[in-house]
């Protein structure tokens, strides 16, 4: 990690500065300057982390949308996680859901980082969870959006302070006629 920032200098160089140090800790996840940066993250908590999972298909990004867009207008600053279906190809990310958020470039108080699971197992990708970490420390909110959920898909549970799991209306409710 060339040049690895301290928590500090993530803060001050803004959208930029978090990219890169995003960038580094998904290259370089066990360098000592990753460690440090990610240590004092950890201790410095700013931000409540509310996940949103469920079925893939039954609006988590547009539901993701319209929260940071009310966050945003409180005047709170919001950062995203949106862990998207990996390529069998390519091993990129599917979907892009950074690219379904509409969002100003500008606004130095929103953060959307797309990640691809990766073939991970449990709804996220290996590099969200220090990038939580790292984002916690930064915003008022950390949205994170898992790739969708099943059984084994509980990963969010561990990292989000708030889980919202979302539903197709009428789905899994017993009906009496």
């Amino acid at each position: 990690m060339a040049g690895a920032a301290s928590l500090d200098a993530v803060r001050r160089g803004g959208k930029v500065a978090l990219a890169q140090a995003l960038s580094d800790l998904e290259r370089a996840p066990d360098a000592r300057a990753t460690l440090s940066l990610l240590d004092a993250a950890y201790h410095a908590p700013k931000g409540h982390v509310i996940g949103l999972t469920g079925p893939p298909g039954v609006g988590k990004s547009t539901l993701a949308a319209a929260l940071v867009r009310h966050w945003r207008s409180m005047g709170e600053s919001v950062g995203v996680v949106a862990v998207d279906p990996s390529s069998k190809i390519g091993g990129g990310s599917l979907l892009g859901d950074r690219m379904r958020m509409a969002a100003d470039p500008e606004d130095q108080n929103l953060f959307i980082r797309s990640m691809a699971a990766g073939g991970q197992l449990g709804g996220l990708s290996e590099s969200a969870f220090p990038a939580i970490i790292l984002m916690r420390a930064l915003f008022d909110r950390v949205l994170v959006e898992t790739v969708g959920v099943g059984q084994s898909e509980t990963d969010i549970s561990g990292v989000a302070d708030s889980v919202v799991f979302c539903v197709q209306p009428v789905r899994g409710i017993a009906c009496n006629s």
